[in-house]
């Protein structure tokens, strides 16, 4: 078992290490950290067998553990008299383990015995996982804990093979214990301690002590030390094992994604079993849950908002013209996003808000950096937004908390500014007035899709965007923004001067780049 050693705990090992090592009993008063009486009728008991206590500071102390309970184990000196209390925490690793287990304080996260498994994705995005054991002409057939079922092909978009699982999601205990009984020398002793150790792994205790007796009763001298002392220890688990298989079936709806339900049945613990030696095991249990939780939503809200990204710009690129494009990327498109993830999230968490969402997409942690191009529309955003973070336009970094927070104060208002008149400024770019929503409409759908997403990439303010954008040269025109026209003259005029003369390129309408971006 890991129990994580704080900063604080350091100076109190210290003192409880010098408590350890205090005065003789009739110069010192006895060390209690709480429950003064409890403590006295501790110091009175004798202890049972002496030990060697080993602290998490490396220190050790000889006496007896003259009591113990879920939390915290009351220990006797015994030179001295003295007593303490420790939280198992305080205790080194190692021992605490070992005593936790002799006693019967047992983690249901001990060794399990896993199996390999297929997981099916299905069609609507959820998983099936267990062992497929047959096929017929138009299903699949896979057992789990709960039994044989019958899953259709048409429905199973992708099987995967290889995924490790613990054995009890995919077979009951007394289905795996006769497995695993068929297959040892019933005249063994050796035999049935090996089959006994497998059932405490599965958490059958009642055949695991079964076996440990047939095992003394074939040979009286086999393990004699040992055994009578494992016997008490499974006699122990074996009266608890109604709870480990409760707390068992939590961890498997923890590992099915089951969270709420895990939850509401953590909470009916209590009432079941009251006074359970298990209740730290349920503690913690229920912190696995929630911290299993809370991961699972955070990487389904990193990876639904960039997939929404996508399914809204593609909606919008398909239905919308360009200024109601710009209207909608600049006033709800950021927040259509959010509620779509919050939806999704709220599968999993039905509590959970938009708010934690949000702040659950602002703690992500970035991937690759993703393109988007604006390609041959870059000049509908106006030459200063087209050529921006250029080379020829790069300015000095804020180097203070203050320059930075009014760079992004002006930003922001250029930014309104500059929404308000960008679809006049890219008119006002034509020289031949071509319309600017017929240009749109000329544009394929995957390159409106992708303007849109570049466009609400710089400027919701929901995602990273790499500082230096990619300018490229214009295909028609190599970035000088101009193209050379022969000029014949004016026969109508009778004459005129003919030869080569510069016109803004028709593609890029003068600016010479086509801009893309990366964001993350």
């Amino acid at each position: 078992m890991d129990h994580p050693m704080t900063a604080r705990k350091t100076p109190v090992l210290r003192l409880l290490a010098l408590a350890l090592s205090a005065a003789p009993a009739a110069a010192a008063q006895d060390i209690a950290l709480s429950d003064p009486a409890r403590d006295a009728g501790a110091a009175a008991a004798a202890p049972a067998e002496v030990v060697m206590l080993r602290l998490r500071d490396g220190s050790i102390q000889w006496g007896g553990i003259v009591e113990h309970s879920p939390d915290d184990v009351t220990f006797r000196r015994i030179d001295t008299g003295g007593v303490v209390r420790l939280g198992w925490s305080f205790l080194d690793p190692r021992q605490e383990g070992e005593l936790r287990l002799r006693f019967g304080y047992v983690d249901v996260e001990g060794e399990e015995v896993m199996m390999t498994a297929q997981l099916l994705v299905l069609v609507d995005g959820s998983e099936v996982v267990g062992e497929i054991v047959g096929h017929t002409d138009s299903e699949i057939i896979v057992k789990d804990h709960g039994g044989t079922h019958y899953v259709a092909k048409r429905l199973v978009r992708d099987t995967r093979d290889g995924l490790r699982v613990s054995a009890l999601d995919l077979y009951t205990k007394e289905e795996l214990y006769t497995r695993e009984l068929v297959k040892i020398d019933a005249e063994d002793p050796a035999a049935h301690v090996e089959l006994a150790g497998f059932c405490e792994r599965i958490l059958a205790f009642g055949r695991a002590r079964e076996h440990y007796e047939l095992a003394r009763e074939l040979d009286s001298d086999f393990m004699a030390a040992e055994l009578p002392v494992i016997l008490e220890r499974v006699a122990i688990k074996a009266q608890q094992e109604e709870q480990l298989d409760f707390l068992a079936e939590v961890e498997r709806l923890k590992r099915r994604k089951k969270y709420g339900e895990a939850l509401t049945q953590l909470e009916a613990f209590d009432g079941l079993f009251p006074g359970s030696p298990l209740r730290v095991d349920r503690l913690k249990l229920a912190d696995r849950v929630v911290k299993a939780r809370d991961q699972h939503v955070r990487d389904e809200v990193r990876r639904r908002w960039y997939s929404s990204i996508d399914r809204f710009a593609g909606m919008a690129a398909r239905d919308k013209g360009f200024e109601e494009v710009i209207a909608y990327v600049d006033e709800g498109m950021s927040e259509e996003i959010a509620e779509r993830v919050s939806e999704h999230a709220r599968t999993v968490w039905p509590e959970i808000d938009v708010d934690q969402v949000r702040q659950m997409w602002l703690e992500r942690k970035p991937g690759r950096w993703k393109p988007a191009s604006y390609g041959l529309g870059t000049w509908l955003l106006g030459e200063e937004a087209a050529l921006k973070g250029g080379p020829e336009t790069q300015q000095e970094e804020p180097k203070s908390e203050q320059d930075q927070r009014r760079a992004d104060l002006e930003e922001k208002i250029a930014r309104f500014l500059r929404n308000q008149e960008m679809a006049k400024s890219a008119r006002k770019s034509q020289e031949d007035q071509e319309d600017v929503e017929e240009f749109w409409a000329t544009l394929s759908y995957a390159a409106r899709k992708s303007w849109i997403v570049a466009y609400y990439a710089e400027n919701s303010g929901d995602v990273q965007v790499r500082p230096q954008p990619e300018l490229q040269n214009c295909p028609e025109c190599g970035g000088t923004g101009t193209r050379e026209i022969v000029y014949s003259g004016s026969a109508r005029t009778g004459g005129g001067q003919s030869g080569l003369r510069l016109v803004a390129c028709e593609t890029c309408k003068g600016i010479g780049r086509l801009r893309k971006i990366r964001y993350r």
